[in-house]
C-alpha cells in the first residue's frame, strides 16, 4: 500500500477523444510536444500501446533536475472504453526517493468546456524516512506535461 498519494485535475482545450487517441501514441507524441523536456522514448518490450509495454524515457536536464534522467516504465492499464491509462516506474533516479511509483490517468470531459479533463493520480512510497515529498513540484510537473501536450495537439 502506498504511503503517499497525490491527485490533480488538469483542464485542457483538446477534446477528450482527440487527447485519448493521441495519448496512445505517447512514444512519439511526448517528445514532439515537449522537445525541451523529453529527448526520446524507446520501446524495449511490447508494441508501445498495450498493457505490458516496457519503455525507456530520456528526459533532458532542467532547472529542477540539472542532469539528464532516464526512466524505465511499464504500461499497466490501457482501457479504451473508460479512457484510463496507467504505468509503473521500473527503474530510474526517481526510485532513489520514491518506491513503487505508479501513475493512473483518466481522460474525461470537462464540465466547463468542450475540452478534456485529466484526472492524474500518483501513488508511491518514500524510499526512506529522510525523503521529503514535495507534492507541489510533482503536480506542477504533471500539469506542465499535459499543458504542453494540449498546446501541441491544438496546432495539429
Amino acid at each position: 500500500m502506498a504511503d503517499c498519494k497525490f491527485e490533480t485535475e488538469i483542464e485542457l482545450k483538446t477534446s477528450p477523444e482527440k487527447l485519448w487517441k493521441n495519448l496512445k501514441e505517447f512514444v512519439t507524441l511526448f517528445p514532439k510536444a515537449m522537445p525541451d523536456l523529453i529527448e526520446g522514448i524507446d520501446v524495449i518490450e511490447g508494441d508501445g500501446r498495450s498493457v505490458g509495454t516496457v519503455y525507456v524515457a530520456t528526459f533532458k536536464p532542467t532547472e529542477v533536475s540539472p542532469v539528464a534522467t532516464i526512466i524505465k516504465e511499464r504500461l499497466e492499464i490501457v482501457d479504451d472504453e473508460k479512457k484510463i491509462w496507467g504505468y509503473r516506474v521500473l527503474e530510474g533516479d526517481i526510485l532513489e526517493n520514491y518506491k513503487n511509483f505508479k501513475v493512473v490517468i483518466y481522460v474525461g470531459s470537462s464540465p466547463k468546456s468542450d475540452g478534456a479533463l485529466i484526472k492524474y493520480t500518483a501513488e508511491f512510497n518514500k524510499a526512506n524516512e529522510k525523503v521529503v515529498v514535495d507534492h507541489d513540484i510533482l503536480k506542477a510537473f504533471a500539469v506542465q506535461m499535459y499543458k504542453n501536450v494540449d498546446a501541441y495537439l491544438r496546432k495539429l
